[in-house]
């Protein structure tokens, strides 16, 4: 079994793909990459990913267009998207459907890890309580939207 956080990088730009792959790893992540959409719709045909970092502005499949296939694969992907610049109405439609975020290139790497850990951070939480009321008022808050 493996225990490391899973996550997908998409991007066109083959050297920021190879740079963001290598700091991930050596920051302990398990990472697969992928060159466009439709490599990307294909990777989650085969394999759940708890994060995947994906640039907007791709040949072939954008990754808004990518990121709406992929929620028909696994509904609950958390993917982050990337973007120096992109069509707006584009952007709306992915914050629309329930994108996780959207972040803008240049991205500082601190900030990227702890993007990655907040969203990945599905920790249990045990919560006892005797007060159904407050029980229910306690998990409602803590779901995921």
């Amino acid at each position: 079994m493996n225990d490391k956080t899973t996550i997908l990088v998409v991007d066109d730009n083959e050297d920021l793909l190879e740079t963001f792959a290598m700091i991930l790893k050596r920051r302990g992540y398990d990472v697969q990459t992928a060159c466009d959409g439709v490599g990307a719709v294909d990777k989650f045909k085969e394999h759940n990913f708890d994060v995947t970092l994906m640039d907007v502005v791709m040949p072939e499949m954008n990754g808004v267009d990518a990121f709406k296939k992929i929620k028909e694969i696994q509904p609950d992907a958390s993917i982050i998207l990337m973007t120096a610049y992109s069509d707006e109405e584009l952007v709306k439609s992915a914050v629309d459907e329930g994108v996780t975020t959207i972040i803008q290139k240049p991205i500082r790497i601190d900030s990227l890890i702890k993007l990655i850990n907040d969203t990945a951070g599905n920790e249990p939480i045990l919560m006892v309580d005797d007060d159904t009321i407050y029980q229910t008022l306690r998990q409602t808050s803590l779901v995921r939207k």
